[in-house]
């Protein structure tokens, strides 16, 4: 595995390797497996296409398989893009402008061409007290809600599109909060990020986006969660940050910095709590991708400082972050509500959740789910 991780990290560096002598068909088929995990089949492409490659040695069925995911994936773009411009205009028509962050922001700030960013959605964030206007222009459009919308434990809930062209579902991410964490989403508001956003003219005349300074926190930050809340690629149950797609956007955030945003990098990741989970993130980029990074950034993220509660936070057990969210609710209102929604779910949640199972008896499938998780929890203590 550390072979064909490392064959990964040097393609994505621009260092044209040659493929290892002991790289037999299982360890091409590995190969394709971790890279499409990684999320950089599309980049790989990019990063071979307009090289010969039969000198190297790469097998036809990698080259084969980056080239029709980056077709996949310019395809899916294309008919994204046209999803977006159409929720951005209607959004904006009833005076909402959503500031959007991760994956679809970055792919049309941050890269050469949109598609080379690998992803199934786009997140974007509203102010809290337009999530009822929100959804009524997304149903208008045709969206439907998935999920449910428990607005003191999740901050966000999805909605999905069906391209009648070519019957694909799109898939929106709408968040009211930043972040699920109660804890980790008072440190930004959509007033602080909208206050400096900047436009996508790539995506849309309506499309505004995290500035660079703020984006590379947050993707340092989503990073640290990662490595506790779990995700899916394609439908497969993952926890960590590993993933070369997000060390990618570390690095091509970091390199559109000026050196005044980066000195302004490192006091917004003090001023919020994050210089460690920030110095984790530039310095597993440094390792896996050699991205340069000045020394005295590193010395200014790692020096002595007061105990960062988000540090603490992202580094602690489930429980203590549970308790650590449960105290940053605010008011007797919302910790009442954080309490109600932790141990019971709303109901349509729990059907969703136990699609297979017999949903007449709530009562069951709540002592099914307190049983479950507590099983879980014992098996992964740290997380």
């Amino acid at each position: 595995m550390q072979g064909i991780e490392e064959l990964l990290c040097a393609t994505l560096r621009g260092e044209n390797p040659t493929w290892p002598e002991y790289g037999d068909n299982n360890f091409a088929a590995r190969f394709i497996e971790r890279s499409a995990y990684h999320g950089v089949q599309a980049l790989l492409h990019h990063y071979i296409a307009d090289r010969e490659r039969v000198d190297m040695g790469w097998p036809e069925v990698i080259l084969a398989t980056c080239r029709q995911q980056a077709t996949a994936q310019a395809l899916w773009e294309m008919r994204h893009q046209y999803m977006l411009k159409q929720v951005l205009e209607r959004l904006a028509a009833i005076g909402i402008h959503p500031i959007l962050f991760k994956g679809t922001a970055l792919a049309y700030s941050a890269y050469p061409t949109s598609f080379l960013r690998t992803r199934g959605d786009t997140d974007l964030l509203v102010p809290s007290d337009t999530r009822d206007r929100v959804a009524k222009a997304l149903e208008a459009l045709g969206f439907r809600e998935l999920g449910t919308r428990a607005d003191v434990i999740r901050g966000q809930t999805s909605y999905s599109w069906t391209d009648p062209a070519s019957n694909q579902e799109h898939t929106l991410d709408l968040h009211w909060r930043i972040t699920n964490s109660t804890l980790l989403s008072n440190l930004f508001s959509y007033e602080e990020l909208r206050s400096v956003a900047r436009p996508l003219p790539n995506l849309s005349a309506n499309a505004l986006a995290a500035d660079p300074v703020h984006a590379l926190v947050l993707a340092c930050m989503h990073r640290a969660v990662h490595k506790h809340a779990l995700y899916y690629v394609d439908g497969v149950e993952y926890y960590g940050g590993d993933r070369l797609i997000w060390l990618y956007d570390i690095q091509l955030l970091f390199s559109m910095l000026s050196p005044s945003q980066r000195n302004e990098f490192v006091k917004f990741a003090e001023r919020k709590g994050l210089r460690a989970a920030c110095l984790d993130g530039i310095e597993a980029t440094r390792a896996r991708l050699h991205t340069t990074i000045p020394e005295a950034m590193s010395g200014a993220l790692s020096r002595p400082g007061p105990t960062e509660t988000a540090s603490c936070y992202l580094s602690g057990s489930r429980v203590n972050r549970i308790w650590m969210d449960f105290q940053a609710a605010r008011g007797v209102r919302n910790k009442s509500g954080f309490l109600a929604e932790l141990l019971f779910p709303p109901a349509i949640h729990m059907r969703q959740k136990y699609r297979q199972a017999n949903t007449s008896w709530l009562p069951w499938l709540y002592l099914r789910r307190a049983t479950t998780g507590f099983l879980k929890y014992l098996h992964t203590p740290n997380r």
